[in-house]
């Protein structure tokens, strides 16, 4: 009975201690990665963001149970993507609108992650004004690192994510990695 004991704190222990928590270090971040399906993996600080295009959103949402109204500057999401130093998510030409499988996973320091389609934020589809934002009402955002992700036009700020340490850019069509099983009408 102790032996079985031991051996289920053991495995308790490993799994409160997986990689997925190591790579979760939480805390204010400084910088973030782009990563994935774009020309050129890239890392950005708080002076690389205030170089692209200013945009500022005033955004009203649900958080806690109250209402929330702020007013937030950043860079869009479509132009931190698309210029430099990433020079644009990777698209196939001969897929038409290959665009709209693409997939945006932001992460921040503590692995709370939202996924965004590229379609949602490319002006020539839905232009959603989805922006990476480094200041709120003229300062910095503080507790919430120096950069988070803001989707003006939510009702619940739930896709907002702080602290955003990864921007991943994905094919729609590798998740899953199997294919799904057909439907059983």
């Amino acid at each position: 009975m102790v032996v079985r004991t031991f051996f289920a704190a053991v495995l308790l222990l490993g799994v409160s201690i997986s990689p997925v928590h190591a790579a979760c270090p939480g805390g204010v971040s400084t910088s973030f990665t782009v990563t994935g399906g774009v020309n050129k993996p890239s890392v950005f600080y708080l002076n690389n963001l205030q170089q692209l295009p200013t945009a500022q959103e005033n955004v009203t949402y649900f958080a806690a149970g109250s209402v929330v109204s702020q007013s937030f500057t950043g860079a869009l999401l479509w132009d931190l993507l698309n210029n430099s130093p990433v020079g644009g998510i990777v698209t196939n030409p001969s897929v038409k609108n290959d665009i709209l499988h693409k997939i945006v996973i932001v992460t921040g320091s503590d692995c709370y992650q939202s996924v965004f389609g590229a379609g949602e934020f490319d002006p020539f589809f839905g232009g959603s004004q989805i922006m990476v934002a480094y200041a709120v009402g003229g300062q910095s955002l503080g507790n919430a690192g120096f950069a988070r992700i803001v989707a003006p036009g939510d009702k619940a700020g739930g896709r907002f994510v702080s602290n955003i340490v990864n921007i991943d850019v994905e094919d729609a069509g590798s998740y899953p990695s199997s294919p799904p099983s057909k439907p059983q009408w």
